[in-house]
Order: C-alpha cells, then structure tokens, then sequence
C-alpha cells in the first residue's frame, strides 16, 4: 500500500526536488550490528533485554544543520512522541523544513492509523512498522557491534551506565544511510562520512533510558560545498507502564476521517499551524509550547498551568524551577534543577542519587516517581528533555 502518511512527512522536510528514500522499514526488534570491549558481555545483555519492547513512551528529536560554504544555513528538525502498548500506538510529530512547518497527531488501532495531519482528517491501514516509520527517527534501539566501532567508552554513574560507541566511517555511513538518511543525503555523488557516534544510556535496572546519534558529512550541491551534521535522539519512558485507551468521543470523530486516497494533498499546507519556531532558550521555548502545544494558561508571570478537570492540575513555575501535581488538597512537586521531588513538609526524594527521606511512604514516593515522570512527557510532548531545561535553568 502507498504510504501517503509518510510521503506527505518526507515532501514537507525535503521540498518537492530532493530525492528521499522511503526503504528500509526500520526493524520492530532492536537492529543488530557488536562491542569490542571486555564490556561487550554486559553491554550485550543491556541491549538484549531490551530488544522487543511491547510498552513504552518514547520522545524522539531529528536535526540536520546544513552549512554551506558561501556562508548561508539550512535548518531541518522534528519532534516527536511516540507511545507504544501492546497493538495501539499513539504518535505526536512536530516538523520544521527550513521554515516549512508540520502538526501531526495519529492514532492507531492496531490495523488502521487515523491522523491529522496539518488539521486534515483522514486514516490509513498499515502495519506496526509502517507507523514507526512516519517518526522518521528509529524508536526501537540499535544493538551495537564490534565490526562498526572504531572505540567505545563506558560512563557508570549512580543512576545509568552510558555506553558511547564511535562508529568506523565506513559502518557510519552505512548506519546513517539505512536509519537517518531522510534527505537523501547518499544519492549526491559527492557524498561523503567523516564521522558517527552513537550513546546508549541504562538505569540500574538494565532499562534504556536513552539513544543519541550524531553524524558529519558533507555534499556537494549545485557545486557548493556543504557540511551536514545530524543529530537524533530517543528518549524512554514508562516502559512496561504505558497505557493507551481510545475514547467513545474519538471513535465517533474517526468515523467521520475519510480514506487517504480521497485526499487532495495538494491541499495541505502549514499556513494554520502555530508558528512553533524554537526561542533563544530552552526554558522559552518551553514557556512558548506550553501554550501553543499544550493549551496551558500563564496565571502569572512565570506560572503556567494546565486544569485537566475540577481536581487535578499541573502547573509550571519557572520562578523556582518547580512543577507541581495537583489532585484536590495533596500537591507533589518536582524540582527541575535539582532533580529533587517533594510531598508536604518532610518527605523528598533526590533522583540523582536515590536517597529518600525516612518519613516517606512508598506510596508517596511512588507517586512523586510518577509526577517527574508526567513533567518529562510534557517536556516530549515540547520537544525538549531534562538535559537542556536543567541547563537552561542554570543560565
């Protein structure tokens, strides 16, 4: 089946003139490729355990940042959210191509994929794979192996283990070529690899938390020299624990999508869509998606608040760096900067360590386990991650 779904994702990031490639269809299991360290026994356990996931959330980001030689920028990026349980998927991508921007939201039964795409109603049959594919990010992880790596390190910490594994330009290309090549980056005859890597993180539990690529090279175009750096990144979340139910209210508003085929796409446009450019900042650009993305309201100055019904809320406050969970009179908050959460006077947990306080139940620590854990999904859903809000709160 023609995959319309994908094709009309390709010709907004690519433009009408480029030549993009549509195969291969990344692996619903984790890619095999091998580690060549005394660490390959452990990494390879790390990779294996997590190679059919079923359950998960995934928040994924795509850049190409062109630099050509006579000094002017092309900027190619997404975002995205995919959530994964059992046979139902629910997808979020965010696309700018060089000032051309996409909204898509789909949902996905297991058969049939119903998606709005830059607010046009229509649905598609396909397969697992085939949705996945639309991310135009991999979202199941690489498994690496000792023929594509010219040199590792391994990182430990408290809370992960990193492994960064610098890819032999000729295993980078190849790796580049079949899972982030979008533009068609190796059908210009002048193309060539200089350099990949690819990072893997995993928590203490042997879980993925996160894969993270980065990729140069360069392209001769129209006779001008450019270099292209590409970066992606996937991050995990509620594995084993996410949940995904479709409502009356959306089964009647699918009923009413038309078949793909009877689409004009020529139609299409993102002259409705919010202009969701990234700010000079993190911390602003998540303020600015906050209310494009997510419908928050800013109550104050630096307080934005989302109300889901008459009891519970999240707000943001970007004065003290807290978002805090509200359900009726109990308040769980979490502290970004310091990776610190809180409920009441006198129970806290340090996330970057660990501890907790004595006085916390395990159900309270649960829970604020749980609330740092809505706080990241509404960061995904921004196109943004701890790393950069933590960052960006320290300027």
């Amino acid at each position: 089946m023609r995959r319309i779904t994908l094709l009309l994702t390709l010709v907004l990031l690519t433009g009408c003139g480029t030549p993009v490639q549509e195969e291969p269809v990344p692996s619903a299991t984790a890619e095999t490729a091998s580690v060549n360290t005394a660490a390959d026994t452990e990494y390879s356990t790390l990779i294996e355990k997590n190679e059919d996931m079923e359950n998960y959330t995934a928040g994924v980001k795509l850049q190409y940042d062109m630099e050509y030689e006579n000094g002017s920028k092309s900027v190619y990026d997404l975002d995205g959210v995919m959530e994964e349980d059992g046979s139902l998927i629910h997808l979020t991508q965010h696309l700018n191509a060089d000032g051309i921007q996409s909204d898509t939201e789909g949902w996905y039964d297991g058969s049939r994929l119903y998606m709005t795409y830059n607010n046009v109603n229509y649905y598609e049959d396909m397969d697992a794979a085939a949705v996945r594919q639309i991310m135009l990010v991999p979202v199941k992880p690489f498994q690496v192996n000792e023929k594509i790596v010219s040199s590792q390190e391994v990182n430990t910490a408290d809370t992960e283990t990193e492994y960064v594994f610098h890819l032999n330009t000729d295993s980078a290309k190849s790796v580049f070529d079949s899972r982030y090549d979008i533009y068609g980056v190796n059908q210009y005859d002048t193309y060539q690899m200089e350099q990949g890597t690819i990072t893997q993180a995993f928590g203490p539990d042997g879980t993925i938390l996160r894969e993270e690529t980065a990729f140069q090279c360069t392209v001769t175009v129209k006779g001008i020299g450019v270099v292209i750096h590409v970066t992606s990144s996937v991050n995990y979340l509620n594995i084993s624990d996410t949940h995904i139910a479709f409502t009356e209210d959306q089964k009647k508003q699918f009923a009413e999508y038309v078949n793909f085929m009877d689409i004009d796409t020529s139609q299409i446009s993102d002259a409705d869509v919010t202009a969701d450019y990234a700010e000079a900042t993190p911390i602003e650009t998540l303020k600015k998606r906050l209310k494009h993305r997510l419908n928050y309201t800013e109550k104050s100055e630096g307080v934005y608040t989302a109300e889901f019904n008459e009891t519970e809320s999240y707000t943001f406050d970007f004065n003290t760096s807290i978002f805090t969970y509200s359900n009726r009179t109990s308040h769980y908050i979490y502290n970004w900067r310091g990776d610190v959460g809180g409920f009441g006077d006198t129970c806290t947990v340090d996330f970057a360590t660990g501890t907790v306080t004595e006085d916390c139940d395990e159900s309270v620590v649960k829970q604020m386990t749980a609330v740092k854990n809505y706080f990241l999904m509404e960061l995904y859903y921004c196109g943004l991650s701890l790393d950069e809000i933590q960052n960006g709160s320290k300027e």
